[in-house]
């Protein structure tokens, strides 16, 4: 199995693009000034770009774009709650693509990203050459309910740490008190505990099957912003509605493909068997064994076959 990413590469140009409501999203530009574009769009909500993503694109072959939306990694002000939501998200990448003056690109988006992907293509699904969702999450109170408070037996030890930096007392459940905690109040030590325990959560979520990596985590106060946007995100329904995401008409004819680990316990299987549903050129291509973890081989390989098959 040939899971050989390209080399890191460093971006050739980047900067900040004022979006308006104060925001300024940072974005990059790596590989080939003159090749085929794409856009990589970061899961989350609050997550950022990632040197690993753009090393599935052929650095000779590639104009590789990417961006941290509205709040997140480099963009400024961190962790900004105003004028944030999915279609705001979405002017953004239209934004971007007209001031980098590219008629067309394909978008990957995975789990989050893969979300504002289909948001993004129900509004200009003219814009888009291919679209690729990896694992991709539908925003339905459902799914969210399922990661706040159901999580699957091996990631249980990690949700009760998680639950018991709520008070014993209270009344509120999981998602209520960190939107309260992080997108409410002003207490940062608070808020750089509960961001941690969030963190090894997510983690081990992100891991199943397989067991969480042993890895130390950031300290708390850095993750803040990332479970501020998060938080404002799953506590509003991602500001998206499944049925909007599923609209058959702007899916129809695009050439969509679709990768899902058959055991991902944050972004079920179901949401790809439906998204092709509505998009009945898509190609579904499961990975056995694979849960929603991007950075092991038979999803990695997957992912790369996919992109190759552009060329």
């Amino acid at each position: 199995m040939d899971t050989k990413l390209f080399p890191v590469i460093l971006p050739y140009r980047q900067g900040w693009l004022a979006v308006g409501a104060g925001h300024e999203i940072y974005w990059s530009l790596s590989g080939n000034p003159e090749g085929i574009p794409v856009v990589w769009l970061h899961g989350g909500p609050g997550s950022a770009s990632s040197m690993f993503h753009r090393r599935f694109f052929d650095p000779e072959r590639f104009l590789i774009v990417q961006f941290d939306q509205r709040g997140c990694g480099k963009s400024r002000p961190a962790g900004s709650l105003i004028s944030n939501q999915t279609l705001d998200l979405v002017a953004d990448m239209e934004a971007l693509r007209n001031m980098l003056g590219l008629k067309r690109w394909s978008v990957v988006g995975g789990s989050w990203g893969g979300a504002l992907a289909l948001a993004y293509a129900q509004r200009h699904s003219a814009a888009l050459t291919h679209l690729v969702l990896r694992s991709p999450f539908l925003c339905s109170p459902q799914e969210i309910m399922q990661f706040m408070n159901h999580p699957p037996a091996a990631c249980e030890p990690s949700w009760q740490q998680l639950m018991q930096q709520m008070p014993s007392a209270g009344s509120e459940d999981l998602l209520t008190y960190g939107h309260r905690v992080f997108c409410l109040e002003h207490d940062q030590a608070r808020q750089a505990s509960l961001a941690l325990a969030w963190a090894h959560y997510e983690s081990a979520m992100n891991a199943y099957p397989l067991p969480a990596p042993d890895v130390e985590m950031q300290q708390g106060e850095v993750m803040i912003p990332r479970y501020q946007i998060q938080c404002h995100y799953l506590a509003n329904g991602c500001f998206v509605t499944r049925e909007q995401l599923l609209a058959p008409e702007a899916l129809s004819q695009l050439s969509l493909t679709l990768i899902h680990g058959e055991q991902d316990a944050l972004c079920p299987l179901s949401n790809s068997h439906a998204i092709c549903e509505s998009a009945p050129l898509a190609h579904l291509i499961r990975v056995p064994g694979c849960g929603h973890e991007l950075a092991i081989p038979p999803m990695q390989h997957a992912l790369l076959g996919v992109i190759a098959s552009w060329i």
